[in-house]
């Protein structure tokens, strides 16, 4: 269930630059770790767990392909020599660590995933994984680790977490030494294979310095809109919406059948449940053609004409009774109930959608969406980790990048995304979830508007200042707000992203 803006920040507009500093030093306090198992059964239902015992490596002449002794050779002599002066022999025997947010099922599985790294790569190479309770206990064990001087090898976490743990351009490697590393990298069609919005989102620039790439991009997830395909139907809408127009006219009939159909119960409701939300404002902003950064990649702009439209649209669906908001009820509840034809959340609400539904008794058919634009093209709101090798000696720095390759191998992450209905950010992954796309239809409708993802800033400011944009949304909605004060509104997001971005670092 989504939280409250009140559980995370002040109200928008009294939002001081001081207590936003203070907001993102506590955000990155947690509580215990928990180690994820190295060894733990594996998940039963895997599409994909009979290919895994048999799969081999990326077959690639220029690559010591990770694989039991068995299998294909190191390179021949004439292969391109390795830029990263390291032997395959310094490799042998190697143990490392590599600290994650995730514990519980999905620390298991990837704990599986790795285990099967431990058992078949030719070097021996031993990787010890650490499950933390989420993105914000990572970040504080990350913190004391810095002052300590006790770093992991390798890490996965947020491009704004990346950011803040590379102050100085001196903690994580660049990625690009093994990228194009000709006996050690990727080929140019592996490159070619990852989505190019997850990719460049790990491209970070340092004022002097050529770019880095901070991060693998390990999966995504992303803000959908969850839409009610029987009902629209019976509406006279066959076909979902492409435009904010085909978007408002849906909600709005929505809102109007239970507004007149004498039943008391749920007048207000039907169009778009809003449930405020981080990145749920970005998704709008992205469909009316707007950017919420600025293009010499010094901080955030949201004081355009782009902006100010969508949220005069967002006013204008509420000041025509088409949207409403809920207090203490689960919206996927509502959803399933006929009260919203439409509401936004993550891809992880999807067996919560779906359990809402079979517990109302309810039959419909529904689907989850991109953002409608105004070009008509879909925009797809998504976020996610990324895999970083921290820098130690070099031949620790290759260990942990070939555990990272591993696990973006196309088998391995498709058994990943698939448990997990999260995204790939291989196209080749798609080719290893035939299976599990027929399993699940409402997770595999995402799928197909991979091509429209877009990502969160690269900054790493980005962990509060979403939180401050929940609070925009929050203010957008008050019933006390109008139209008119959109402008205001703007120029007071843009001082208090200024702040934001130049406090925390």
């Amino acid at each position: 269930m989504v939280k409250p803006a009140s559980a995370y920040l002040t109200a928008f507009l009294r939002l001081a630059p001081g207590w936003i500093l203070v907001l993102a030093l506590v955000s990155c306090r947690g509580g215990q770790t928990s180690s994820a198992k190295s060894t733990p059964e594996r998940l039963p239902g895997s599409p994909i767990s009979g290919a895994l015992a048999t799969f081999g490596v990326p077959d690639r002449t220029n690559h010591p392909p990770i694989a039991t002794s068995t299998q294909t050779p190191l390179p021949s002599p004439t292969a391109p020599v390795s830029t990263l002066d390291v032997q395959s022999e310094e490799l042998r025997g190697l143990t490392i660590t590599f600290w994650h947010p995730w514990i519980g099922a999905q620390g298991e599985l990837l704990g599986d995933i790795l285990d099967e790294f431990n058992r078949t790569n030719r070097w021996g190479i031993i990787v010890q994984a650490t499950g933390y309770a989420g993105l914000d206990q990572l970040d504080a064990v990350m913190d004391a680790a810095q002052v300590e001087g006790t770093l992991p090898d390798m890490l996965a976490g947020y491009n704004y977490q990346a950011r803040h743990w590379d102050q100085g351009g001196e903690v994580l490697v660049d990625l690009n030494i093994y990228t194009s590393d000709p006996s050690w990298g990727l080929s140019a069609d592996e490159l070619a294979d990852f989505t190019p919005a997850f990719w460049d989102q790990n491209l970070v620039s340092y004022p002097g310095e050529q770019p880095k790439q901070l991060g693998l991009p390990m999966h995504r997830s992303a803000i959908v809109l969850f839409y009610n395909q029987t009902w629209a139907q019976t509406l006279g809408y066959t076909y979902p919406p492409s435009t904010p127009y085909d978007f408002r006219v849906r909600a709005c009939a929505a809102a109007e059948v239970n507004q007149n159909d004498g039943q008391a119960g749920n007048d207000g409701t039907g169009g778009w449940l809003v449930t405020p939300q981080p990145s749920l404002l970005v998704g709008w902003i992205y469909a009316f053609g707007g950017e919420i950064t600025r293009p010499d990649g010094r901080g955030y702009l949201f004081n355009t004409a782009e902006t100010g439209e969508a949220l005069g649209y967002l006013k204008g669906l509420q000041d025509s009774g088409c949207t409403w908001q809920s207090t203490g009820t689960d919206p996927v509840v509502e959803f399933a109930s006929r009260r919203a034809l439409f509401y936004a959340g993550s891809l992880a609400e999807l067996p919560e959608v779906q359990a809402a539904f079979s517990a109302a008794g309810n039959n419909d058919a529904w689907t989850v969406l991109p953002f409608p634009s105004v070009d008509g093209m879909p925009v797809l709101l998504t976020y996610g980790p990324a895999l970083m090798v921290t820098r130690s000696e070099t031949p620790r720095q290759l260990a942990a990048w070939l555990a990272a390759e591993w696990l973006v191998y196309p088998p391995n992450q498709a058994r990943w995304v698939a448990e997990n209905g999260l995204l790939p950010t291989r196209q080749g992954t798609l080719s290893f979830l035939s299976e599990a796309i027929d399993e699940n239809p409402h997770w595999a409708a995402t799928l197909e508007y991979l091509s429209t993802a877009r990502s969160e800033p690269a900054y790493a400011s980005w962990g509060v200042m979403r939180w401050a944009l929940n609070d925009a949304m929050a203010e957008l909605f008050s019933p006390t707000f109008t139209s008119g004060q959109i402008p205001n509104l703007l120029e007071a997001l843009d001082q208090v992203a200024l702040e934001i971005f130049n406090q925390v670092r």
